[in-house]
């Protein structure tokens, strides 16, 4: 076993002591050196390693101990009966809801209802956007820790926020979402069940782990569905890894599990600041970002690695803040006649593509983040109004229509061929490349007009963190430069 560090070393005995743990890693810190080592320090007991993914899981199993059983939540929760029916073909919301009779369920007659959008334009609620709505609830109750579906794990949707449309969109969806959850439930249910349906079923049974130690890795965007059921598992001893700063996907449901720990739990808290991918240089940068969110630790650069921090010109990865943005540089880059390849492939961006080509033929878009909109001009007006994610989007594809988007997601080449990878920075997390360059749809938070202050939200402060510090030798984060502006971080 390599010779632990001084953190890594407090980290093992505060396990011999029999403590649940937490421990905050940083960046490249060496967070699965320690729970390997951890295990090898005691072979005498049963372990569980709930991994983030099924390839950390994969991994895993090779490099830790026969005593650690490796798997992902999904992983511990499948059962063989599920497999007929997570292979089914794939059905659409449109497919979906007919299987279903969402009318009926709905209790529509006659005419499809419409809803007065944020804009005040009727927008048609088919059962096809009912149902898409409805799946979208029953995901967001999955992923929640609840045990019954209510109004809130309805997504808020852009175009459907105010009072009233909000108030007419949970009258159409809820019952039709608890249908939705029943008939999955039913082994002959006609729809089609996912990976997140079976952990929620699992979870509900109130399931026992056969094992002495359970060691969770990623614990900042674990899924409180998941979370409820390690915390208990009493009869074990609980250790979760992982990094506050990196949580980025608490939009759709995970929540820091970390924290959980410490407040459920009552369980002591040691830090992993050593960071073995970077030098000093990147680690500077990265401490911006940990200082502004006041995290409980800051980077330690590794010495023997050089690092910079400047322009390049010539980057092996290119990371974005939005879909619509990395597709931009993609096309970009195809235009210069570059193998261009994107991380986790086209299909977000042509679902995207497709739901504004709907839209501009008249047609209503199930796609969650233009589903409020009953057409093209509309989105446009409220991208205008709002300044967001989906100004971005209407620029790419008015600059380039649908048609050339389409194409250029299927010229995409794979990451082993391509000569330069973009990757949104969601998407980026737990990759790392040589030389790295942020996009420009980093945008700046706006100061409040009345009190002049920049508030930038912590979630995307926490993003900004993880985009630096996916740079082993060479960083542009020149996007990034408004930071010097931000007054105040905001939940």
């Amino acid at each position: 076993m390599v010779n632990p560090t001084t953190e890594q070393a407090e980290a093992i005995d505060a396990y011999g002591d029999g403590l649940d743990l937490v421990l905050q890693a940083g960046a490249g810190c060496g967070k699965s050196a320690t729970l390997r080592m951890i295990a090898q320090a005691d072979a005498r007991r049963r372990m569980t390693l709930v991994a983030y993914n099924k390839a950390i899981a994969a991994d895993a199993s090779r490099s830790f101990p026969s005593t650690v059983l490796c798997k992902t939540g999904h992983g511990l929760a499948f059962d063989p009966r599920y497999g007929r029916r997570l292979q089914r073909p794939r059905q659409t919301a449109h497919q979906a809801s007919q299987a279903l009779n969402v009318k009926k369920v709905a209790g529509i007659i006659g005419a499809t209802p419409t809803i007065r959008n944020d804009l005040g334009l009727p927008h048609a609620m088919t059962g096809k956007i009912i149902m898409r709505a409805a799946l979208d609830t029953v995901t967001r109750w999955c992923h929640s820790a609840d045990d019954e579906i209510t109004d809130r794990h309805i997504p808020q949707y852009d175009g459907l926020t105010k009072k009233k449309a909000r108030a007419e969109l949970v009258t159409l969806v809820l019952p039709v979402a608890r249908a939705a959850w029943e008939d999955l439930s039913r082994e002959d249910g006609v729809l089609n069940l996912s990976h997140d349906h079976y952990l929620k079923m699992w979870a509900l049974s109130r399931p026992r782990i056969p094992t002495d130690v359970v060691l969770l890795d990623e614990a900042q965007d674990t899924n409180d569905v998941l979370v409820a059921v390690l915390l208990a598992q009493e009869h074990a001893q609980r250790i979760a890894v992982g990094d506050s700063a990196q949580q980025i996907y608490s939009w759709r449901g995970a929540n820091d599990a970390l924290a959980g720990f410490v407040r459920e739990l009552g369980c002591p808290e040691l830090t992993l600041s050593q960071s073995f991918r970077f030098g000093p240089a990147i680690a500077a940068r990265a401490n911006i970002w940990l200082r502004l969110i006041d995290a409980p630790l800051r980077l330690t650069g590794w010495e023997a690695a050089e690092s910079s921090v400047g322009e390049l010109e010539a980057p092996d990865a290119i990371l974005c803040r939005t879909n619509a943005g990395a597709m931009g540089i993609v096309m970009e880059g195809l235009a210069t006649g570059r193998k261009v390849a994107l991380v986790g492939g086209g299909s977000d961006i042509k679902r995207l593509a497709w739901a504004a080509e709907s839209l501009q033929d008249g047609r209503p878009a199930d796609h969650p983040e233009l589903m409020g909109f009953p057409s093209w001009d509309a989105v446009r007006m409220y991208a205008e109004e709002e300044d967001g994610a989906l100004k971005v989007l209407v620029r790419l594809i008015d600059e380039h229509g649908t048609d050339r988007v389409l194409a250029a997601s299927d010229a995409l080449c794979s990451e082993q061929q391509a000569e330069l990878v973009v990757s949104t920075a969601h998407r980026s997390k737990g990759r790392e490349w040589p030389a790295v360059r942020l996009h420009g749809d980093f945008r700046a938070p706006r100061a409040n007009p009345e009190t002049g202050l920049v508030i930038l939200r912590k979630e995307e402060a926490r993003l900004a963190y993880v985009a630096v510090t996916r740079a082993r030798e060479q960083l542009d984060d020149t996007a990034l430069a408004w930071v010097s502006t931000v007054t105040a971080v905001s939940e």
